[in-house]
């Protein structure tokens, strides 16, 4: 039996409206007669269930978890993922008065992560990054907070000097004393700037490092980063030296960046688009080549496949939701997530040493619940 909790009443879920549910179908609840209530408790665990096997050729529901029981838009932002584990970082009500949530896959169970006694907590995880399976960092939206795990707790990290009400849009863990922070302004807060810890304290890093939005480091001596300039997010950086340099490829030329992933220092991507058409940029450690892509969406994340490709994150706003696989060999194809686009992969990661992967993203609640429920996805054999 699979289940769905709401509120203080739970309900039992038959396995056919499970699978309608990993379809992308909000089956009403009518029809399926509620279990004995439970005690109302601050610290019940929210609306929850997971899914039918893995399908083999696409990305299929595996959790999804509506956090709160009026319009809210509970989402999952960024995953990390190791071998035999995975984590999942969103919030409550992203856009809203929600708070952050973690949520972890070990052992083959799905764990959820209090963070209640962190104090203060507000707003949503926007970023995550893990230098090892014992040193993952990531970062509210708003608020201000740091949180960090050692391998046994999450705990809030030491502040830093930051004003109240900016934003941060990025973390990038390279080792436990080289973390970097980044904030840029959106529509209604900001930017807090970038921010680096060395062990010790925070430093901010002023200068054209300002505006960097988010980065991925390859290595210690090996971070790129995307960032804006002018207004537009038209500029691509690169740590080398102790310092932060603005790079302009002739080959990347108009580029507006929406994505940065370095899996090797000669195996860096970008994603974004060249006069509104979508573009990937690939640095092979000596040059950039522009690639085209399929579509009229640029991509927001990219992840390994396994197989020597990527999967890139495109979601289209209409139709059919999918995630775009390009080969080792340049082709492209999909796979299929939903029938519905409410349900979306936002971040992906894939499993070490597999061609399996996790998917972080958003999935539509059951009838009777407006908004969206946090949701976990999977493509291929998952631990």
């Amino acid at each position: 039996m699979l289940t769905w909790r709401r509120g203080s009443a739970r309900f039992a879920l038959a396995a056919g409206i499970a699978a309608a549910l990993a379809a992308g179908i909000a089956p009403a609840l009518g029809a399926t007669a509620p279990a004995a209530k439970a005690p109302a408790a601050a610290n019940v665990r929210p609306a929850a269930w997971p899914s039918p096997a893995a399908s083999p050729s696409g990305w299929t529901l595996r959790l999804a978890i509506q956090y709160l029981t009026g319009a809210d838009h509970s989402k999952y932002l960024a995953v990390v993922a190791g071998r035999r584990q995975a984590w999942f970082f969103g919030g409550s009500d992203i856009g809203g008065h929600g708070v952050p949530e973690i949520e972890r896959r070990t052992g083959g169970r799905w764990v959820p992560v209090p963070l209640s006694s962190i104090p203060g907590l507000h707003s949503w995880i926007a970023a995550a990054s893990a230098a090892s399976a014992n040193d993952i960092w990531a970062v509210t939206s708003l608020g201000g907070a740091v949180l960090h795990w050692d391998g046994r707790t999450w705990a809030a990290a030491s502040r830093g000097g930051w004003l109240a009400g900016t934003q941060f849009t990025g973390i990038s863990a390279v080792a436990p004393g080289n973390v970097w922070l980044f904030g840029t302004r959106g529509k209604h807060h900001p930017g807090a700037g970038t921010w680096h810890w060395d062990g010790t304290r925070w430093t901010r890093v002023r200068g054209i490092a300002g505006g960097i939005r988010q980065a991925s480091a390859a290595s210690a001596a090996g971070i790129w980063a995307i960032g804006r300039t002018g207004g537009t997010m038209s500029a691509l950086f690169r740590l080398g030296g102790g310092s932060w340099h603005r790079l302009a490829p002739r080959a990347l030329a108009g580029f507006r960046y929406s994505d940065v992933v370095a899996f090797s220092p000669v195996n860096v991507w970008v994603a974004g688009s060249v006069a509104g058409t979508p573009k990937l940029g690939h640095f092979n450690g000596t040059g950039w080549t522009r690639l085209a892509m399929p579509g009229r969406v640029a991509a927001t994340g990219i992840c390994r496949n396994g197989r020597g490709g990527l999967w890139v994150i495109a979601n289209p706003g209409t139709g059919q939701a999918f995630v775009r696989q390009r080969s080792a060999a340049g082709r492209w194809s999909k796979a299929g997530v939903s029938q519905s686009q409410t349900n979306r992969v936002l971040a992906c990661a894939l499993v070490p040493g597999t061609r399996a992967a996790w998917g972080a993203g958003q999935a539509e609640g059951l009838r009777g619940m407006r908004g969206t429920a946090a949701a976990v996805y999977g493509f291929g054999r998952l631990p």
